[in-house]
């Protein structure tokens, strides 16, 4: 795990990426902007960086694009290479799209997405992302808020000099339609993809070699590092068989090897997530007493408690997996104890409690969710989302399904860290002539 170790300072210090370099062996004709970086400032780590959006420091006088659809045997294929003598980091803080990427390409170079930015790569060709691959060494960082999304397959790494970093520092890394594979390629070496800060990685698969070896067979290896329990990789279909391999083989770890890793199959969402345990020592707080499921009538008062004896704790109460305020009915939303009053169809949801000890070294721990339904409930249409933690869904109705069916929106909602998320229509009581659907956004 040391590679990870190393980019720490770079991290605080929020610097951004590196050397850049073109080439596309599927292309009749190609366009090479080679990363050649003029503007180059210093952090306060002595580390050198500048900025992807900056003419000057691209050999053609003007940053990589995705090329015109009109220009037939055109591809622009962004490489970063070791330009200048010395590692120059490339940062990127605008939304940015280039028909192919390979970090590290030629030499050492590092990618640094930040300040929101969403960074698109292959769209225009189908082509896959390299990140210390077909050369490197190579280094992706997604920042907090910002998002990198590849139209093919993802490969980082290829063997032992050409090692592949990725860091989903906070942010989100997309693979929707091909392969990640860590170390896929290559004969020996280790190459690494690590999630911190809450990071998100959504696959639309998972193969015998996405982690290298084994399933490679070549020797090279993948490791995946969950390492705060804010993290989760969500993959299309079952894919559990492939996970208690990759655990003992210390390939698939939380907390760089120090927690534990699980995983879920939602047969309804079709979608394997895989998520992180914190571990536990004498710091670490432990649930005496779980929050326990509520029923009261509508105007009624409701009340959850959990019980952390064995350290000193700060809470901070969820519904939906949202933090919660005092106010409104709401009260007791940072104690042991939550107390709402006056309960409407809009309190109804999941409740649990995030449990921090006041010690130096920092532990959390969060508890189940606890459901608060009302006798009344059935007064109103419900609608019950079972959605992927941090997507986004609207709730939709319509009158009629004969077509043509207009359905109209009347709530939207971002599923925190449980679901599922109730939605209750409060317009129409006792009415059974709407149908609803739910749409993600």
């Amino acid at each position: 795990m040391n590679s990870t170790r190393n980019l720490k300072a770079l991290l605080a210090a929020s610097l951004l990426a590196g050397p850049v370099l073109a080439f596309n062996t599927l292309a009749q004709s190609r366009v090479d902007d080679i990363w050649a970086p003029a503007d180059i400032a210093t952090d306060s780590s002595g580390n050198s960086y500048a900025y992807w959006n900056d003419n000057n420091n691209w050999s053609l006088g003007y940053p990589p694009f995705d090329p015109d659809t009109n220009a037939a045997n055109t591809f622009l294929n962004a490489g970063f290479n070791d330009a200048v003598g010395s590692i120059v980091y490339c940062v990127v803080t605008n939304d940015t799209e280039v028909g192919q990427l390979m970090c590290g390409f030629g030499g050492a170079g590092t990618l640094v997405i930040t300040n929101g930015a969403n960074f698109r790569a292959g769209f225009q060709y189908g082509q896959w992302t390299g990140i210390g691959f077909v050369a490197g060494p190579g280094t992706l960082i997604v920042g907090p808020g910002s998002s990198f999304t590849c139209a093919s397959h993802l490969w980082v790494g290829q063997g032992t000099a050409d090692q592949g970093t990725v860091i989903i520092d906070g942010g989100t890394v997309s693979i929707p339609n091909g392969q990640l594979g860590v170390a896929w390629n290559g004969i020996g070496g280790t190459s690494y993809i690590t999630l911190t800060n809450g990071g998100k990685l959504f696959m639309s698969q998972w193969a015998s070699s996405t982690l290298g070896a084994p399933g490679n067979t070549t020797g090279a290896m993948g490791i995946m590092n969950l390492a705060d329990n804010g993290c989760v990789v969500t993959v299309t279909n079952n894919q559990t068989s492939y996970f208690a391999a990759l655990t003992n083989l210390n390939e698939l770890v939380a907390y760089g090897g120090q927690g534990t890793i699980t995983w879920t199959y939602n047969a309804a969402l079709n979608v394997t997530t895989i998520n992180a345990v914190a571990p536990v020592d004498r710091n670490t707080p432990i649930v005496s007493a779980q929050p326990i499921a509520q029923v009261v009538p509508l105007g009624g008062t409701a009340t959850f408690h959990a019980g952390i004896t064995n350290v000193p704790v700060n809470y901070a109460w969820l519904f939906n997996g949202n933090n919660m305020a005092d106010g409104n009915g709401i009260s007791g939303s940072k104690t042991a104890t939550l107390t709402i009053a006056n309960v409407q169809p809009a309190n109804i949801g999941s409740y649990s409690v995030l449990a921090t000890n006041s010690s130096t070294h920092v532990e959390f721990v969060l508890s189940g969710g606890a459901s608060l339904s009302a006798s009344q409930f059935n007064l109103y249409p419900v609608v019950t989302i079972n959605g992927v933690p941090g997507n986004t869904y609207v709730a939709e109705y319509t009158a009629s399904l004969t077509p043509p069916v207009v359905w109209t929106p009347f709530a939207t909602n971002t599923i925190g860290s449980f679901a599922p998320v109730y939605i209750v229509d409060t317009n129409t009581p006792l009415k059974l002539s709407r149908f609803y659907q739910v749409v993600q956004q």
